[in-house]
């Protein structure tokens, strides 16, 4: 038995050769763990299968323990919510328990006195905190276990047998249950060299951003390109390039670097010119050195092709930031409604802080998009009709009951909301400019 604990001790340290730094978030604690669970496996084969009394070598083992636990905990957080900082009360549990578990182990405290530390309240507290993070690690991962990426599920399930392994182990055969943990940390070493399956597997996000009618691109601080949408694919590959991790974004669409945030870029693109609005974001405003998400949203385009990316911001009488109709098909559907005599609804949105209109009307067209699809209204074409105005042709008359002042506090503003119908005798002139003064007025004031 001695003999299997120094192997697996030695396949503890080279596997550390395997584990990949695509992520030193993450691959950092699966190193920790695997050191972890080598040393636990060294000190069993010193103390041997059979070894019940308190004594230093038990102590030390219960301290490799608890940071394996830890370490393993810390790797899938990380892998599944990205950049999870460690928060002070953590590192203050972690300290203290390692340091009381391991006082409390020696002999010469006299904590743990008899022929067996099994039966120790020390020994019992260990343990709770032990499988409390191996716990917390293992449901952390099940969030994924329906994950679309094969990778994923995968590890899942390995952890979730491995648990089994180690849980059986611990009832059944104590000295057997750092072997089990071995194998879940050669699983965790496995998955640094995939972290990007982890990163862009979440498929609410993937279809968000892929539906999404503009150009998102996530670069690091070389440009070299980290994660991307479907329509930024498509326009790669009409420059000839494929959408690839490391590909350096300014190379393949003639950009001069930094990005500028609110630049404006003309890209050639088929023998025609794309004109696109620059928006520039860091993933992490505190961090050093952060990811920086590079969104393009056409504003004019010469490109006349049939394999030209479905950007909404590209159709002639778009609104390139809003993807909704500008402001030209906005006065057009106004004069239609005054002739029909049909009620329009108008949005106006109310920033409580300064805020870039641009993006603050994109979500909020986005919104309103997925509430009229909740209530049947399928083809509802919105409309901005000024900086801050939404616009829609109602067809359903009846709207009690809706508040004048809806306040959107996840956004930081508030929606004005009001029904408008042409008099009897307005002329559609008339009714348009009375619909657009009154844009211009609370612009003004805003302003």
């Amino acid at each position: 038995m001695t003999t299997v604990y120094l192997v697996t001790s030695a396949l503890m340290v080279l596997t550390i050769a395997a584990v990949r730094h695509h992520r030193s978030s993450v691959s950092v604690p699966v190193t920790i763990m695997l050191l972890a669970i080598a040393g636990w496996n060294l000190v069993r084969a010193d103390r041997g299968p059979i070894d019940p009394t308190p004594s230093i070598a038990v102590a030390i083992n219960v301290v490799f323990v608890q940071i394996t636990a830890a370490a393993f905990y810390v790797a899938t957080r990380r892998l599944v919510q990205g950049r999870w900082h460690m928060p002070r009360w953590f590192w203050a549990v972690a300290i203290a328990f390692g340091t009381a578990s391991f006082v409390g182990m020696l002999p010469s405290v006299g904590l743990t006195t008899g022929d067996a530390y099994y039966a120790s309240p020390v020994y019992v507290m260990h343990l709770a905190y032990s499988f409390a993070l191996f716990g917390g690690g293992v449901l952390t991962l099940n969030s994924r276990q329906h994950d679309p990426s094969p990778h994923v599920r995968h590890v899942v399930m390995a952890v979730q047998v491995g648990t089994l392994s180690v849980l059986t182990a611990q009832v059944l055969f104590p000295g057997f249950t750092p072997l089990a943990v071995a194998t879940m940390a050669m699983v965790m070493a496995w998955t640094t060299g995939h972290v990007a399956a982890w990163s862009r597997s979440a498929s609410r996000a993937g279809r968000l951003l892929d539906s999404i009618g503009v150009f998102i691109f996530v670069i690091d601080r070389a440009g070299r390109l980290q994660d991307w949408n479907g329509p930024a694919a498509s326009l790669l590959r009409l420059t000839g390039h494929t959408a690839e991790q490391g590909l350096h974004v300014s190379s393949a669409l003639a950009m001069s670097v930094p990005f500028l945030d609110e630049s404006t870029v003309t890209l050639p693109i088929e023998g025609g010119e794309l004109r696109t609005a620059v928006t520039v974001h860091p993933v992490d405003p505190l961090a050093r050195g952060s990811d920086r998400v590079v969104m393009l949203r056409p504003v004019r385009s010469t490109v006349e092709s049939s394999s030209f990316p479905a950007v909404s911001g590209a159709l002639k009488g778009h609104d390139p930031a809003t993807q909704t109709l500008g402001r030209k098909a906005a006065l057009e559907m106004l004069r239609i409604a005054a002739v029909e005599g049909r009620q329009m609804l108008r949005i106006d949105v109310v920033p409580r802080t300064p805020r870039r209109a641009d993006d603050v009307m994109f979500l909020v067209a986005r919104r309103m998009e997925a509430r009229a699809t909740e209530r049947g209204w399928l083809d509802v074409p919105w409309a901005r009709l000024d900086t801050w105005t939404l616009i829609a042709p109602m067809l359903d008359p009846t709207f009690e009951g809706v508040p004048a002042r809806i306040p959107l506090d996840d956004l930081g503003l508030d929606m004005l909301v009001s029904f408008h119908r042409p008099a009897a005798a307005e002329p559609p002139e008339a009714f348009v400019r009375r619909m657009t003064e009154e844009g211009l007025n609370r612009d003004s004031a805003q302003g």
